[in-house]
């Protein structure tokens, strides 16, 4: 069950990865479209991963 660490780094590594890299990128092309869906594809990564650590938290401190 260890294993999910990596998954939350991924996606929380990932999201801020998008964040950073793409969404600056597509705004200095001003390509809009892509820059909206850049930003909705990184902060989804970033929720996920907190809303999956916090669950985990959750799951070991109450329910374990």
């Amino acid at each position: 069950m260890h294993y999910i660490f990596y998954f939350i780094v991924l996606l929380i590594g990932t999201g801020i990865f998008i964040l950073m890299i793409d969404v600056k990128t597509f705004k200095k092309i001003q390509m809009k479209k892509e820059k909206m869906f850049a930003l909705f594809l990184g902060w989804t990564n970033i929720l996920a991963g907190v809303f999956l650590y916090l669950g985990y938290w959750v799951y070991q401190n109450w329910f374990w």
